[in-house]
């Protein structure tokens, strides 16, 4: 057989392992390289929906804007003016002709003022002069902050102008390099996954460099196995180029066939990690197919890969080639081994393996601690802009904290607990290509949940001011005093800040921006009142399992007869998302009865209860916070109810007068007497009566010996209206309900109602009809209320003009605010909370395949390192066995010699993996969504990623030395005969 084909084809099970090491690492590169790929171009189509469709840039004079503005862009001056109390507002210059990217600018004229609700006087002061204006109301164009006036051309000329915006097109699915787009969202989330995905593959290089030392390293040991093969040829006349070029093609092989390996490897892996993401619920988009800009990423590794371990298979060869030996293993000395110190480095050092095995060692396992330093770090930059951490409040149901929105009281309840607590919005900006949060906060609760200190400048004290985290005004480099636009996140929206402090916080806070809550409300498209969310020191200690239900109302007839029986209505609504079965408490007087319900997620039902009026007097039916009270007594003994009837009636006219009994049925056949007038009711209760002569009118009605009496007073002046009742339900609603207010609205006419003007207001909530009544007929209108925090409210009814009801309530507050925790994704559909959690969704199932990979990758790098260390040693293992010793015992011992050399090359890999990636970092590879990330690592995640490197490394020994103990000790003691090929090939 040719020496040809033994050095190139005759590929040992030592190859083969070498060839799943380098797929390994090939796993790892074309695995992350696709996931990279792929989680950016999915990230851009989740946020495409708000793209940023125009940008806008600052300038500090109208020339500088003339000049730098691009063709077909609207420029818009703007003016600092000082009006009531001294505070400096802008005045933004209303363009006449805009390019339609600021249409929303244009319209309208005059000034205008959205925090206004009457047209008002107001007195402006600039910078060239003063000007007295009439100032309306604005509406919601333009989408500026609500204290900013907007006013024609020569009103900002007159008080002096200050600078001016360029507002430009962008071009659909396109990110603008220069400037702030007026939609941040699509900008934010493409640059920021980029950033992220940037700082992933700069560890891939390092990766490269450990597949071309396994190659070495296999190739190296091969040579050694065939040294004498190797010089026999050479002195039968074979040049050394050859022999050089002979190692190459079998490393090229080698490396092609491990490359082959990988690349199907890393596709099937990352497939894999997806469909298992998607069976455990894990919210990602994630489609990970060869795409053809991934295959222009891919190609070029492999092709990489293969010529790497080409180049290391020649560099292998180039010491025996020129004469020099591998054979420089020998057995150490025991001469000194009496001595103490000779006896702690004999319990420290390696019992069989060369301790030069803990350099290469450390550098795989320096690469696999950067690798879980970064994504740990990654991981918690990410986590308080992915969701709700510990305890954060938002409205039930919202797949991410920023499509949320509550009640800013809710913070209050926490307070009135005790609690700190901080109402807050995150807006995603972008300045000139760089992304950076925004946090909506006032600076004091803020730093109650933050453990935020100031450290220089002054808190903001009105919309326009701001305080930046030390870190990021480091990373953008900003100074107190500058000033920072601002643009909308889901909606176009423009605003600028002065930044008139810096403050220093712990973790990714420090990275970030701290702008009014009235601000980030308006860029966030947020009511006033309203934050996204709530973060808290903690929640109360009682949560929602222990009030799992509550009663929302309780109904009782309002009058009974005395040792009567009469049914009492309780409803009782589950507020957790499973099904529960529980015991709900009434109170009937001074006894308490129990009943069992089941409740459906969300649900509610219906407890009816016998109650048993005894004796004349009150009796209260409770259940929950709500409270009833029914008339018991003699003269309700068998009684009749009329109506509801009127306060007030027109003289001469007609009246509908209902009788029912005291349950409320209606009571046919009853005499109903007006005025020496009789008049009988019809089968549904209802008889028709004349309200007579002004003065006052008494109603009654018999039936048998039943009666019921009512009156209503006649007056000329007085006009056909129709009865009203209003009603709050629940009853008692909890700061978590949104309670909805019914008026009721019946007519009791002979005459038809037209053109009545009704208004139901509530607090926070108001609606307005003119709706029209039939003879008799009844009509209900609703109105639904926003969450409140706990106190007492009312709701009021006004008809014409004139209210006519009022019905107070009251909200209670309790433990329950812990059913608005985040709920992780488990409801939402379609908009800006799905793009934002699949996005980070997608970001947390690459980062954790890429540590799968990149732990297999150091499991690759440490087999390979060992492979040449127990392969040194292979004579002496081949004693070992001859003389006894079983294959456990020496995996024992090769075992304890990885572990001690493993233990010394992690505290070297520890700071050298974290020093590789603060210099990483000094070249501005490592921020990540604007946050600067600080490559040290918590001690945890030090510790972890110690613990971890160590397990690796013992599974690469014990993979290296598996596949030598399966060989006979003969064949180890032997080593290479002078013929080299046959025994070669039986080694095999």
């Amino acid at each position: 057989m040719s020496y040809r084909r033994i050095l190139i084809g005759r590929w040992s099970r030592r190859d083969r392992l070498a060839i799943l090491v380098v797929a390994a690492g090939v796993a790892f590169l074309c695995g992350t390289a696709l996931l990279v790929i792929v989680a950016g171009g999915q990230t851009t189509a989740l946020a495409a929906e708000y793209g940023s469709g125009a940008a806008v840039t600052t300038h500090s004079t109208v020339d500088a804007a003339v000049g730098m503005a691009p063709e077909n862009a609207t420029i818009i001056p703007f003016a600092l003016a000082r009006g009531e109390g001294g505070r400096e507002r802008y005045v933004l210059a209303r363009p006449d002709r805009p390019d339609p990217s600021a249409a929303e600018f244009a319209g309208g004229t005059g000034v205008t003022l959205a925090a206004l609700d009457r047209p008002t006087e107001r007195t402006l002061e600039g910078d060239d002069g003063r000007v007295t204006v009439r100032v309306a109301p604005r509406g919601g164009s333009p989408p500026v902050p609500a204290s900013w006036y907007v006013a024609n051309a020569s009103t900002v000329e007159r008080l002096g102008v200050d600078g001016a915006f360029v507002i430009r097109s962008v071009e659909d699915g396109s990110i603008p390099s220069i400037g702030v787009p007026l939609r941040t969202a699509l900008a934010f989330f493409t640059l920021g996954t980029r950033e992220a995905l940037t700082a992933l593959s700069t560890l891939v290089v390092g990766s490269g460099v450990l597949i071309g030392v396994v190659v070495h390293s296999v190739t190296r040991m091969t040579i050694r196995e065939r040294e004498a093969t190797i010089r026999t040829i050479r002195a039968t006349g074979a040049q050394r180029t050859t022999i050089l070029a002979l190692f190459g093609v079998r490393a090229t092989l080698l490396s092609a066939a491990g490359a082959a390996l990988g690349y199907a490897a890393g596709v099937i892996g990352v497939n894999a990690a997806v469909s298992a993401a998607v069976f455990f619920g894990l919210p990602t988009s994630l489609s990970p197919t060869l795409t053809p800009a991934a295959a222009r990423v891919i190609a070029p590794i492999l092709l990489t890969v293969v010529l790497l371990g080409g180049a290391s298979g020649v560099l292998a060869a180039v010491p025996v080639v020129r004469g020099a030996t591998l054979r420089g293993d020998t057995d150490r000395s025991a001469g000194d081994e009496g001595r103490p110190l000779a006896r702690l480095r004999s319990i420290a050092a390696p019992t069989l393996l060369d301790g030069r095995t803990a350099v290469p060692t450390a550098a795989t396992l320096a690469a696999f601690v950067a690798f879980v330093v970064l994504v740990g770090s990654m991981a918690g930059v990410i986590a308080p802009l992915s969701g709700g951490e510990g305890a954060t409040v938002t409205e039930p149901g919202s797949v991410h904290p920023i499509a949320s929105t509550v009640p800013a009281t809710y913070a209050d309840a926490l307070r009135d607990r005790g609690i700190a607590a901080s109402p807050e919005l995150l807006l995603f900006e972008v300045r000139d290509g760089r992304t950076y949060t925004v946090r909506g906060a006032e600076f004091a609760a803020f730093a109650s949940v933050t453990d935020a200190r100031m450290v220089a400048g002054d808190r903001p004290a009105t919309g326009d001011e701001a305080v930046i985290g030390a870190d990021l005004a480091r990373t953008m480099d900003v100074e107190i005093g500058d000033r920072l636009t601002l643009g909308g996140t889901t909606r176009p929206g423009l605003a600028r800040v002065e930044v008139v402090g810096v403050f220093a916080a712990p973790g990714p806070f420090d990275d970030q921006l701290l702008v009014p809550l009235s601000t980030a409300r308006g860029l966030a498209g947020k009511p006033p009142g309203t934050a996204q969310f709530i973060r808290a020191e903690r929640l109360p200690e009682s949560g929602l399992d222990s009030r799992s239900f509550r009663v929302t109302e309780v109904r009782v007839p309002a009058s009974a007869a005395p040792n009567a029986t009469v049914e009492a209505t309780v409803v009782v609504e589950n507020r957790r998302e499973d099904r529960i079965r529980v015991t709900v408490p009434i109170a009937v007087g001074n006894r308490t009865v129990e009943r069992n319900v089941t409740l459906d997620p969300g649900g509610d039902a219906r407890i009816r209860i016998p109650v048993e009026t005894g004796d004349p007097g009150d009796l209260t039916v409770a259940a929950g916070e709500i409270e009833r009270t029914i008339r018991v007594g003699n003269e309700t003994a068998g009684g009749l109810t009329l109506g509801p009837i009127p306060e007030r009636g027109p003289p001469n006219a007609t009246l509908l007068v209902r009788v029912r009994d005291a349950d409320g049925d209606p009571v046919a056949n009853a005499t109903v007497t007006a005025d020496g007038r009789n008049a009988t009711t019809n089968d549904v209760g209802i008889a028709r009566v004349s309200t007579g002569e002004p003065g006052q009118l008494s109603i009654r009605a018999r039936a048998g010996d039943r009666t019921g009496q009512a009156t209503i007073r006649v007056a000329a002046d007085a006009t056909r209206r129709p009865i009203a009742s209003l009603a709050v339900r629940p009853e008692s609603p909890d700061l978590l309900t949104r309670p909805t207010v019914t008026a009721t609205l019946s007519n009791p006419w002979s005459h038809p109602l037209r053109d009545v003007a009704v208004a139901v207001a509530g607090p926070g909530g108001r609606t307005e009809r003119t709706v029209a009544l039939d003879s008799g007929a009844t009509r209900e209108i609703n109105v639904r209320l926003p969450r409140q925090p706990p106190g007492r409210y009312e709701a009021t009814l006004r008809i014409d003009g004139e209210e006519t009801a009022v019905e107070r309530f009251r909200v209670t507050g309790d433990e329950r605010v812990a059913a608005a925790l985040a709920t992780g994704g488990r409801a939402g559909t379609s908009g800006i909370g799905r793009a934002v959690e699949t996005a980070f969704g997608n970001l947390r199932l690459v980062f954790g395949t890429v540590l799968v990979l990149a732990a297999g990758l150091t499991v690759g790098g440490t087999t390979a390192t060992f492979a040449r260390a127990v392969h040194g040693r292979r004579e002496t293992i081949g004693i070992h066995r001859a003389t006894g010793a079983s294959p456990g015992r020496v995996l024992g011992i090769v075992l304890g010699d990885a572990l001690r050399i493993g233990t010394a090359a992690t505290l070297v890999a520890i700071p050298v993996g974290v020093a590789g990636l603060r210099v990483a970092g000094h070249l501005g590879y490592l921020t990540v969504f604007g946050v600067r990330i600080h490559a040290t690592g918590s001690p945890t995640l030090l510790a972890g990623a110690a613990l971890g490197g160590l397990s690796l490394t013992l599974v690469g020994a014990g993979l290296a030395t598996a596949t030598l103990l399966r060989q006979p000790p003969s064949r180890l003691v032997r080593g290479e005969s002078a013929t080299g090929p046959p025994t070669e090939g039986r080694d095999g």
